[in-house]
């Protein structure tokens, strides 16, 4: 891996340690400047599909809700493909369930119905999403540590203490001028 692609894998890394210790908006920062970094050295898109998913999960665990679910649905609406590969497909669906998770965390049962019906149906092997749908479905209650206890049994969280490489993380480059490497990452600038 070049010293560029460690850099900004490395920056994550770090935000992703920060995210453990309950430090998310410092983890948000972290995860900014990865995006900027992995667009930088030209990294595949799958990292910057991966540096989003642990943004939107800061967020949730932050309870920004609201905005968690708008830049999900601005992802996954970027990502409509016409005729998308399985890949396509799958990572769209990913990201309509981070949305409808929101949703129903912020009490939009009935957009995070047809957020989650809208994700099982690009990719039917999305259990947490088919779970919350059939318990808002029969109109039980989801508590949040119902909630929780479902998204860690069906393994939702990208960022767990065991898929974290500690070794690897780095601090951030000091650097002059701030951008929004989040909207970037959608349009593939």
């Amino acid at each position: 891996m070049s010293d560029l692609h460690q850099l900004h894998v490395g920056v994550a890394e770090g935000g992703k340690l920060l995210a453990l210790k309950g430090r998310h908006k410092e983890a948000l920062a972290r995860y900014r400047e990865a995006l900027r970094l992995a667009q930088a050295a030209r990294a595949p898109q799958l990292f910057a599909r991966h540096y989003l998913h642990c943004v939107l999960e800061s967020l949730e665990h932050m309870g920004a809700h609201a905005r968690a679910v708008a830049l999900a649905r601005e992802a996954a609406s970027a990502a409509a493909n016409p005729d998308p590969s399985d890949f396509q497909r799958r990572d769209r669906a990913h990201l309509l369930e981070r949305q409808g998770v929101n949703e129903l965390k912020a009490g939009e049962v009935a957009a995070a119905q047809a957020t989650l019906a809208g994700a099982l149906a690009l990719d039917a092997a999305l259990p947490l999403a088919a779970q919350l749908l059939e318990w808002t479905a029969r109109g039980l209650s989801v508590s949040p540590a119902r909630l929780a206890e479902a998204q860690r049994r069906h393994g939702y969280f990208v960022v767990r203490a065991d898929s974290v490489e500690a070794a690897r993380a780095l601090d951030p480059p000091a650097r002059a001028q701030q951008s929004d490497p989040l909207k970037e990452a959608f349009h593939g600038r």
